[in-house]
């Protein structure tokens, strides 16, 4: 079982755990990452000051309309109700556990309209109205289809939305043998982290081949931001969890070397309909 599967049933005996990881599960980002102190109050803060960047990223105001793909318990869809008013919030996610929590700990405030449901993200379900912005935030790589869940948004996006994506890349200088290492490495790595919930498997791409699906779709990449350097000290404060629980070095140092050596990067691609 991966470490995110039990995180839900784990709450109730480790408040510490539940703080940090009972709104976000995603890496954490630090401006400063000198600043970081390896400990999971800390790595709590960088994770929603993640989602603060992704917001600030979006340039998101009042009154917008926003769909968060693949929105585990909430947390960014929390920080957005907290700091605007008149937001239609939608999270999807296909785990029903984390939909259920999400639900049950946020509260809608300034008029906000939130709604969380239990979907498979490349099979989004029909909305009443076009969102400003969709977000995938650190959870793409798990889906069966980029090109599916980017045609889906297309279809529920507005002609002057975003589309905002958060993802390891691919290092294009050893694309002829990732297949090899995601395959026999790397997927285990991802699954023994996130555990069979989030996925079985996993596909991490190049900006070349995500401009390609941008193309196909309907959408542009309008813009690269890397953050790697900024969400290294992550994996310390992940690594111990992952060590003390499971004793697997191997998945709890796989990632981070891999990043280290910028063989992938962590990074957030923003998208734009075309006409």
């Amino acid at each position: 079982m991966g470490y995110f599967d039990a995180l839900v049933e784990r709450f109730s005996e480790d408040k510490e755990l539940e703080k940090a990881f009972g709104k976000h599960i995603h890496w954490g980002y630090w401006e400063n990452p000198s600043s970081a102190d390896g400990s999971l109050e800390d790595f709590a803060v960088a994770a929603n000051n993640l989602s603060r960047l992704v917001i600030d990223t979006a340039g998101i105001k009042d009154g917008y309309k926003i769909l968060d793909a693949g929105c585990g318990f909430g947390g960014t869809i929390s920080l957005l109700n907290d700091s605007f008013d008149n937001l239609q919030l939608r999270g999807v996610n296909i785990d029903g556990v984390q939909v259920k929590r999400a639900s049950e700990m946020i509260q809608p405030r300034g008029n906000n309209d939130i709604e969380f449901i239990e979907a498979n993200a490349c099979n989004l379900p029909n909305f009443n109205s076009l969102f400003d912005v969709a977000i995938a935030l650190e959870c793409i790589f798990a889906f069966p289809s980029r090109e599916k869940f980017f045609g889906g948004v297309k279809r529920n996006i507005k002609k002057d939305g975003q589309l905002i994506v958060v993802d390891f890349i691919i290092n294009p200088t050893i694309i002829q043998t990732w297949t090899w290492f995601e395959k026999n490495i790397l997927s285990r790595l991802i699954t023994d982290t996130y555990g069979s919930k989030a996925t079985n498997e996993v596909a991490f791409i190049d900006v070349k081949t995500y401009r390609k699906i941008a193309k196909k779709t309907g959408f542009t990449l309008d813009k690269v931001i890397n953050i790697n350097k900024n969400v290294q000290p992550t994996y310390p404060a992940i690594n111990k969890i992952i060590i003390d629980n499971f004793n697997d070095l191997l998945t709890a140092k796989g990632l981070e070397v891999f990043s280290l050596f910028n063989l992938i990067s962590y990074q957030i691609l923003v998208f734009k309909p075309t006409e």
